[in-house]
């Protein structure tokens, strides 16, 4: 009989690298007085939080898992919960949607914290994007002889610029890691493009952003909605995650007349460049989502806002069917849901004022299985709006991919990590796996620890032998297809919106000439007609549309009366 060896295994998913620090993002610290801890895949509830944070807010822990600091978007709070001796006074605005913190590249005891303006009002010199920068080595000493931080005199509230040297001002911004050891783009949407900014050790690249544009209308008079999330790393040579950029602005047009806009963008992003790339681009429409989530594997997306969740399967949809689901209805309207994937890869949901946080169930399945929990946790405390976003890191495993045949391991630098292969892993005299660290290994026929392998008291070590099923293999292969999908469209016709349709019609569609509006009784004050980017191609305000000198595609027109507003697909044919 053939003798199989194990000793440790852990399961990646297989169409991603993860790249979020484990210890960096053990705690949450939330809402009113709310705060979890994630040294477990079970959360422990903790009762010691200080902070109220309406919408944004952040958390940082060492590399072990221990809390350093929380913030809202104006004060900074040390890990013995008191307020940082220089952390009053961020100019972030309380009800901003995001804030970011990153760690410093060039000094493992600084971080970058950036706060986010006022998305109702233009920018100015009062109303617009900071960064504050927290030292480790600063303030007093806490209970276990180490300092608590501060923010370093004269490295607080640094506006953000452009490459114009002007001001940012949205509530919208996120990190992803850079391509290389050590780098992370700050990730910024404003005024109709995203503005990507490099750390590296020679600091913030403030002034000097990549812009991509993100193809949809921009009003410089009046304040946008924006949100951003980054899906995990992906497994594709064309770019290296999903973005997905929710944007939601009043357009008002000369002559009278509005047109509310409300998108979701989900784009291909090159960690490399710090640009937008042309692979993939999927335009949700009509959801006015609080905050978009990816799940871990970025199989699927998850849209909140009032009281619907949305699951959008990103690896099955094409071009010519998009598919979703709405996987959760609350009873109560105006719950402006905030969604949030932990370390672990669970998917948990905010409502305003609870007692609870809620829970994706079966996030990374996207099937009937997919539904949500409001009651997952109860908590001391309440929540809000927001959660902290996860603190990304760079991670690399030289010559590792999921499912290849061996593998030879001769350091750790992972805090967690799964590694599944399809023969053997063999470990070198040297690999130590440090106490505290979480390390899996799965393989088909072997797992070796060679003499001087040492795993450290308090390490979480597990191994077994299991294949890489067939299973496996054709859900990577799917999805590296579908990484890849240009122009889908999704229209969520909700309930809300089908009566107001019915009372406006269009014709002839499709159509090579001209299309005419009928509204009934009612007068039109205003109508615009974008292309499947979101780009605006026609408006005006009368009956009858000329579209003779557009090209040939389906485009979304949105006509307004002093009643309503309605959406429908034209084709110009």
């Amino acid at each position: 009989m053939k003798s199989k060896n194990i000793f440790l295994t852990f399961v990646l998913n297989l169409v991603f690298i993860t790249t979020f620090a484990q210890g960096e993002n053990n705690n949450w610290y939330f809402g009113s007085n709310a705060a979890l801890n994630f040294t477990n895949p079970t959360p422990t509830v903790l009762n010691n939080s200080t902070m109220y944070a309406d919408n944004a807010c952040g958390t940082i822990s060492d590399s072990n898992g221990d809390l350093l600091f929380y913030c809202n978007a104006n004060s900074i709070w040390n890990r013995q919960n008191q307020i940082m001796p220089n952390g009053t006074g961020l100019e972030g605005f309380q009800a901003s949607i995001q804030l970011a913190i990153v760690k410093n590249p060039a000094n493992p005891k600084q971080y970058f914290v950036f706060t986010t303006s006022d998305f109702n009002n233009p920018v100015s010199s009062t109303n617009k994007i900071t960064y504050s920068v927290v030292d480790m080595t600063l303030g007093p000493l806490g209970s276990n002889g180490h300092h608590l931080g501060d923010i370093v005199p004269g490295l607080k509230n640094i506006p953000v610029i452009d490459d114009q040297g002007n001001n940012l001002s949205t509530g919208a911004i996120t990190v992803v890691a850079g391509a290389s050891n050590n780098t992370y783009w700050v990730l910024i949407p404003s005024k109709g493009n995203l503005f990507s900014y490099k750390v590296t050790t020679s600091g913030f690249a403030n002034g000097n952003p990549v812009v991509s544009s993100l193809n949809s209308p921009s009003s410089p008079n009046v304040g946008e909605f924006y949100t951003i999330k980054a899906s995990p790393k992906l497994d594709n040579s064309n770019f290296s995650n999903y973005i997905c950029v929710t944007h939601l602005i009043n357009i008002s047009h000369t002559g009278g007349g509005a047109t509310d806009f409300n998108v979701n963008k989900v784009l291909s992003f090159d960690a490399t460049t710090g640009a937008i790339t042309s692979q993939y681009s999927l335009t949700v429409n009509g959801v006015k989502s609080s905050v978009p989530e990816f799940n871990k594997n970025a199989s699927a997306l998850f849209l909140g806002y009032n009281n619907k969740i949305y699951a959008v399967d990103l690896l099955n949809s094409t071009t010519a069917n998009v598919n979703y689901m709405q996987i959760y209805t609350d009873s109560v309207t105006n719950r402006y849901m905030g969604i949030q994937r932990s370390k672990y890869g669970e998917v948990y949901i905010t409502r305003n004022a609870s007692n609870f946080l809620g829970k994706i169930n079966n996030p990374d399945i996207y099937g009937s299985s997919m539904s949500a929990n409001m009651n997952a946790i109860s908590l001391y405390g309440s929540t809000r709006f927001g959660l902290p976003q996860l603190v990304p890191f760079f991670e690399n495993i030289d010559g590792y991919h999921p499912c290849i045949d061996n593998l030879d391991l001769f350091t750790e630098s992972n805090y967690t990590f799964n590694y599944t292969v399809g023969n053997g892993i063999i470990t070198s005299n040297n690999y130590v796996i440090g106490a505290r660290h979480s390390i899996t290994m799965q393989a088909g026929e072997s797992v070796k620890l060679l003499p001087g392998t040492e795993i450290k008291l308090g390490a979480n070590y597990r191994a077994f032998i299991a294949p890489c099923g067939n299973d496996t293999y054709k859900e990577t292969k799917i999805l590296k297809q579908r990484q890849d999908q240009k122009e889908m469209v999704l229209n969520f016709d909700m309930e809300e919106r089908k009566p107001l349709n019915k009372q406006i019609s269009i014709h002839p569609n499709p159509t090579s000439t001209f299309i005419n509006i009928d509204s009934g009784n009612e007068k039109i004050n205003s109508w615009e007609l974008y292309d499947i980017s979101g780009r605006s191609v026609l408006k005006g305000h009368s009956t009858q549309i000329n579209v003779q000198s557009l090209p040939k595609a389906t485009y979304l027109i949105k006509i307004k009366t002093d009643k309503k507003q309605v959406t429908k697909k034209v084709i110009v044919k």
